[in-house]
This record gives structure tokens, C-alpha cells and sequence, in this order.
């Protein structure tokens, strides 16, 4: 994101510049004409609507699409994985008095073609995407959603015509049928388009058993067969990825509008595994009325916002927040059999990871009262528990075969455990369902049955690439950190109380002295081992005789979770060091800026952007683990929550939300000022993490049974069921 944008949005953010903000029952956010002008600028903004299914919409303010990954329906054909293109977009064309009028942009090698962007006086987002077109008085409105869980999305159209000559307008839908990661050639694919009736069209790719289908309320269809070629996407040529595409457009929509009049239709688009299916979802959803749909998704939006806020009334949800909460609900979504729900990492490449999916769960979860979908994730994972690992992530093109690669997604899982169980105090279940998946995790890793790790002194030991600093070029680690972890270890510490701590609620004594004695031993180590006193810090690795003093941020997490090994003296060190060596404005920079490895631009093609994802980039989902081991050191004291909100916490707030993805946080910044956002438009540890640290840390509205168990090794506890 350019600094001039940055500057104009930060200091004039409230209609002047060209940026709106709208509070009511729903955020809104809207882009004025001077902003819309800039033209790079606004193909920066970015929006994203999702159906709770894995599924997605997501383009740009102009209606430019500027990545394989953007579309008006990315289906979820296996959910929530196997993301599809099958509408890419949809361009119009008004014709008055026999002119026409392309209000629909693409982008090509040699710039963008027609210019129909010119015609656009208004972006909203609000919280669906609205564009407002208007041509010599002639105004033309289209609004896009979708249809929750359902692989179907509405585009609204409302036009008003001031003359009295007739205007007609076209839709055009530009379709494809190719996984989010890949691109698509005219020769790749034959398409079979067939008219059902008067208001339904299929369109059949005939390489495949999926099928697609436009309905609508108003018009006549007419078929056009022909190709849009070597479509450029300016975002991935710039990421060193795919970047031409063809687009297929089968035919258009012609609507007449009257002189002097004004008229609303609409434009359904389904896809199914197969043409039957297909029909009966468009029967479905029609038989409800296109119109119903749009209301109901929008009433499901309020309904939740509202119940979410109820749900939690000590904290008032306004502004950037309102749209923190929308943005939580996007991440949860369905699993195939429909019976459980998971966590999408980021939208729109990530799907399942194990380690994002209980780094959230507080924050999307446990703060907003999510329970029950809370517990679902805990129970769906603790089943899929594999020698002490859990899944470290579905495969997006192979959902259904998990990987298990990482050692720290199921220490982050044991520490979720115990998080629901302080919000939920469901003492039962946690009992008898998931404290022995606590326990199997626990004796597996202590008995060194995970693959490429072992115990050894109290402390896990593990292969290279096993954390969460995994990116890998040509296969090989670029931060292997082999050994020691330092947040594996902190992470092992936490896990080996927690399960201590639930023994002793449980009044499983026999267990509860096993796993003391394993977190005793750990600790012993660890403080032997790890302290640097040449930068009064924690070493980042310790393998053998060799330790890595790179100061990263990861041992932030020896303060941040609830059981610690560190003195407070040497917690205030460990906070002063990462504060003063790490903070970046809008999180933590995964390497100091003076390590000879630091790189603080995430650019260029895969190779050099691996390089710098944890050797510079800053991480805006560290700031929640930050914020807590900052305040825990200030003693929660009302001034220094200030401090932490105002100067941690507000500008992910008030600036990001409002930035590059538009009304959530993005994934990472370039380490370099002026930290320009990158990756992800939309990530849940990125929304989840700050939004907790917020609730729980800075207005310090802490779990309702949190004081009913011995946090932080308190053997004086009282255990309530209330």
C-alpha cells in the first residue's frame, strides 16, 4: 500500500479524502470518486465475502480483478477445500440511444481495457460490495453476496433511468473452472451451455462432472460464445506467480428499462457436484424468491453481529470492531458432513491448519461466546489425533488427507482446551471427552512416539521445519530452527500444567504428580539452557552445544501463556527485548532488524518472498501474544492497558481494518517502514489474536471460570461449578 495512501486514510479518515465510514446496525465503508481516481491505489482495496462453507467472492473496489484468487463464486466443492473458480465476474454494458457503454474493466498486459471504471462515482462495502455506475445520468447500482452454505451467489442490480428514451443493459458473466492456484487457457476446456427455460441457463465444462448455473428474475438470456484472453492479474505477476488467464463468456442478460422509470433484478449462480443437483438448488433457491435470499443473508449478518455483541455486553463492538466481529464469523465454517465446524486460516488461499486453527480459537470463539462451535473444532481435531500429533494442515486440493509435520499444533491445541474450559465451564466433557486426547497427546510426545520428535532432559527435541517458521524452498527449510524451539518448549511447559492442573480438578492425583514431575524437569532444563545473558533474552534454538541467539519473537510465548518458567525479572527482560528490538507498528518483525539474516521487503517471485516471511516480516497476529506478556509484566495497571491499546492495538484497528482487505487484517507487513500489508487479505489469526488480547488483556475481561483453577501454578484454588 503506497505511504501517500496511508497517510490520507490515517489522517483523514472520515469523508474527506475520499473514504467514508458508516456505523449502524452494520459497518459500513464507502470510497468516494477521489479515491476511486487513484487508480492503483484502489485496485489495493480489496473485498471478500464468504458462504460458511470454505466457499468465497472477493474482487477489488473497481471491479478489476487483480489475482487468480479473486471471483463473484469460488466454490467449495469438498468443503471447506477444493476452492473452484466458476464466475470469474460479471461485466455490464449499458446502451442509451444506441450507444453502448462499458461499465465493466479488465486488465491486460497493455493496461486496462474498456475503461468502464471511469464510470464508477462510489464504492461500498456495507458489508456487501456496491458499485455505483453512473453514464450521463443514467444510474446503475449492482450488489454481490452470497448465499450462506451454499456454493451460490446473487449479484442485485437496480438501475434508474431519467429519460425518455428506453435504456437496456447487459450482464455478462465471465466464467472458468480451475482451482484457485492454478490459471486457465481457451484450449483447456469446451464448454456445453444449455437454456433450461426462459429463466435458467447450465453451463457444462465437459473436462468435468461439476456444473454452473445463471438464473434470473428479469431479461432475456442471448448467447455470444467467445473468449476473454490473457486476463493479466497485476497482483500475482508482482508475486512471481501465474498471471494470464482466459475467461469464457457463453452469453449475456438484456434488460429493458422503460423511460422515465427504474427497475430492479437479479442474477443467480449455482454450482453442484453434477447437472441434476445443480437444477434442484436452483429450484431451491428461486422457489424462496432471489430477493428473500439477499434479505436473509443480510438479516443472518445482523443476527449474528447482534447476538455476538449480546453475548459479550461489556465490551462495546463500534467501529473497527463491528467489523472484527463479521470478519471472526468468516473463518468458521462447515465441514463436509455438515455435522462439525473448522477453521479457514486466510482467505483466499489458506484452508485447514491445525496451528491457526487453536492460535484463533480464543479470539473467534471463547471471546465472542462461541461455544458451541468451539467445541465442535476441539472434539472434530481430538478425533484425528495421530502418535501425538494433530493435523498441521488439509491439503487444499486433497482435503481428506491430512498432514502431520509440525510438533507445536497440538501444544496450541491443549492450550485451547483449557481455554474453553475456562469460558465454558463444561467440567463434563472436558473430563471425560477431551482430557484423555490431552493425555494421549502428552505421553506420546514424553515418550518420543511423534515422528522426528523426541524428550530428552525434560525438553522436546525436533526436526528441522517442525514449527511454525516452516516456509521451504526446493524442499529445504529456509528457517529449520532444528533442536529446540524455544516456543515449542514454553509451549511443552504450558501443555504439561495444564494436564497437571486438569488431573488435580479432576482429582486424578496418581497422574497429576506424573505430569508435575515431567513440567518440573522441563523447566529445570530450560532456565539452565536457554537464558542468553549477553542479551539478558532467550535463545531462539538450543541444539546440543549450539545456541541460536537470533532475537525472534518467539519467546514472547514464555511470558505470554498462562504457566510460565521465567521469574518476573527475567519476564520484564524477555518483554523490554522483544519491544524494543521486534515492534513494527502493526506487530512483531519475525527477526531483528540488526541480524545480518534480516530482510525487510516481502517481494519479488516465491524464492526471495520464502526468504523474508520469518527473517524480517512482520506478523500482525503476534501482537496479540504480545500485548498479554506486556501487560502480565505491568500488572494488568489501567495506565499501561492504555498504554497497550493506544500504541499496539489502535492502528491494526483503525488503520488495517480499513486497508488493503477492507473491514479485516491482512496476513503480514514488509519489516520496512512504511510496512506495507501483504499475503492473506483476510487472516484469522490476524483478526482473532489482537481481538482477544483486546477483551481479555486490555479491558481485562477475563474468562468466567478462569479463577476457579490453579493459573499459573496457584495450588490454593477453589473449583466452582456454577
Amino acid at each position: 500500500m503506497p505511504f501517500y495512501l496511508l497517510k490520507y486514510i490515517v489522517f483523514n479518515r472520515v469523508g474527506v479524502e475520499g473514504l467514508e465510514l458508516v456505523q449502524g446496525s452494520l459497518p459500513s465503508i464507502g470510497l468516494r470518486p477521489r479515491c476511486l481516481a487513484r487508480l492503483d491505489a484502489a485496485l489495493g482495496f480489496e473485498w471478500l465475502l464468504t458462504n460458511g462453507l470454505g466457499g468465497y467472492a472477493s474482487s477489488t473496489s473497481l471491479d478489476v480483478n487483480t489475482r487468480k484468487y479473486h471471483g463473484v463464486l469460488v466454490a467449495s466443492l469438498n468443503p471447506p477445500g477444493d476452492r473452484t473458480l466458476f464466475i470469474a465476474k460479471i461485466d455490464e454494458e449499458l446502451v442509451l440511444d444506441g450507444v453502448h457503454y462499458k461499465l465493466g474493466s479488465n486488465e491486460f498486459e497493455s493496461g486496462l481495457k474498456p475503461e468502464g471504471y471511469k464510470h464508477l462515482s462510489r464504492f461500498d462495502l456495507k458489508p456487501f460490495p456496491c458499485y455505483l455506475y453512473n453514464v450521463s445520468g443514467v444510474e446503475l447500482k449492482k450488489t454481490i453476496s452470497m448465499v450462506y452454505e451454499y456454493n451460490a451467489s446473487v449479484v442485485e442490480y437496480y438501475v434508474v433511468n431519467p429519460y425518455s428514451v428506453e435504456v437496456k443493459v447487459n450482464v455478462s458473466p465471465l466464467i472458468s473452472c480451475r482451482h484457485i492456484y492454478s490459471t486457465l487457457r481457451r484450449g483447456q476446456v469446451k464448454w456445453l451451455c444449455r437454456e433450461v427455460n426462459q429463466e435458467t441457463v447450465l453451463f457444462k465444462p465437459l473436462n468435468r462432472k461439476e456444473c454452473v448455473a445463471m438464473s434470473f428474475d428479469l431479461g432475456v438470456y442471448h448467447k455470444l460464445d467467445r473468449w476473454l484472453e490473457r486476463v493479466f492479474f497485476r497482483v500475482d505477476h508482482r508475486r512471481g506467480e501465474s498471471f494470464l488467464d482466459d475467461y469464457y463468456i457463453p452469453g449475456f442478460v438484456q434488460v429493458e428499462v422503460n423511460p422515465e422509470s427504474t427497475s430492479r433484478f437479479r442474477v443467480l449462480f449455482a454450482v453442484e457436484e453434477d447437472e441434476e443437483k445443480t437444477l434442484k438448488t436452483i429450484e431451491s433457491l428461486r422457489s424462496r424468491g432471489l430477493k428473500t435470499i439477499i434479505r436473509n443473508e443480510l438479516s443472518r449478518l445482523k443476527t449474528t453481529s447482534r447476538r455476538l455483541k449480546e453475548r459479550n455486553k461489556q465490551v462495546k463492538f463500534r467501529g473497527p470492531l463491528s467489523w472484527l466481529l463479521l470478519s471472526a464469523d468468516s473463518f468458521i465454517v462447515d465441514v463436509l458432513d455438515g455435522r462439525s465446524k473448522t477453521v479457514i486460516a486466510g482467505y483466499p488461499w489458506f484452508g485447514e491448519w491445525g496451528r491457526d486453527t487453536f492460535i484463533s480459537l480464543p479470539g473467534l470463539t471463547l471471546v465472542t461466546y462461541r461455544l458451541k462451535e468451539a467445541k465442535q473444532i476441539l472434539t472434530r481435531y481430538g478425533d484425528l489425533i495421530r502418535d501425538g500429533l494433530i493435523p498441521s494442515t488439509f491439503p487444499d486440493v486433497e482435503p481428506t488427507k491430512p498432514e502431520y509435520s509440525s510438533i507445536d499444533p497440538p501444544l496450541w491445541y491443549i492450550n485451547a482446551v483449557y481455554q474453553y474450559l475456562k469460558y465454558s465451564g463444561d467440567f463434563d466433557y472436558v473430563k471425560y471427552k477431551l482430557l484423555p486426547k490431552v493425555e494421549s497427546i502428552v505421553n506420546a510426545l514424553a515418550a518420543g512416539e511423534a515422528p522426528g520428535v523426541k524428550c530428552r532432559g525434560g525438553l522436546l527435541h525436533h526436526n528441522a521445519g517442525m514449527t511454525w517458521m516452516d516456509a521451504r524452498i526446493n524442499g529445504v527449510p529456509v528457517t529449520p530452527r532444528e533442536g529446540c524451539a524455544v516456543e515449542v518448549q514454553a509451549l511443552w511447559y504450558n501443555a504439561l500444567k495444564i494436564t497437571e492442573t486438569l488431573c488435580k480438578v479432576f482429582e486424578m492425583e496418581g497422574k497429576s504428580e506424573v505430569y508435575g514431575s515431567l513440567a518440573e524437569e522441563a523447566k529445570e532444563t530450560f532456565l539452565r539452557v536457554f537464558w542468553n545473558p549477553e542479551l539478558n533474552c532467550l535463545y531462539d534454538v538450543v541444539d546440543g552445544g549450539r545456541k541460536d541467539p537470533s532475537v525472534r519473537p518467539n519467546q514472547i510465548f514464555a511470558v505470554s501463556l498462562d504457566f510460565s518458567m521465567l521469574d518476573k525479572a527475567r519476564m520484564k527482560a524477555v518483554v523490554d527485548r522483544v519491544w524494543r528490538d521486534l515492534w513494527a507498528i502493526y506487530g512483531l518483525r519475525s527477526l531483528s532488524k540488526s541480524d545480518p539474516n534480516y530482510m525487510g521487503r516481502y517481494s519479488g517471485d516465491w524464492i526471495h518472498r520464502d526468504r523474508a516471511y520469518h527473517n524480517g516480516t512482520v506478523w500482525a497476529w503476534l501482537t496479540g501474544p504480545f500485548v498479554t506478556a506486556f501487560l502480565k509484566v505491568k500488572d494488568y495497571k489501567s495506565r499501561w492497558r492504555r498504554f497497550a491499546y493506544k500504541n499496539f492495538l489502535d492502528p491494526l484497528f483503525s488503520e488495517q481494518v480499513y486497508m488493503y482487505g477492507l473491514g479485516s487484517i491482512g496476513e503480514i507487513f514488509d519489516g520496512d517502514w512504511p510496512h506495507s500489508p501483504d499475503g492473506c487479505i483476510s487472516q484469522a489469526w490476524s483478526v482473532a489474536e489482537p481481538l482477544r488480547a483486546y477483551v481479555e488483556d486490555v479491558l481485562y475481561i477475563r474468562p468466567r471460570y478462569e479463577f476457579s483453577l490453579p493459573v499459573g501454578g496457584d495450588k490454593n484454588f477453589l473449583r466452582k461449578r456454577l
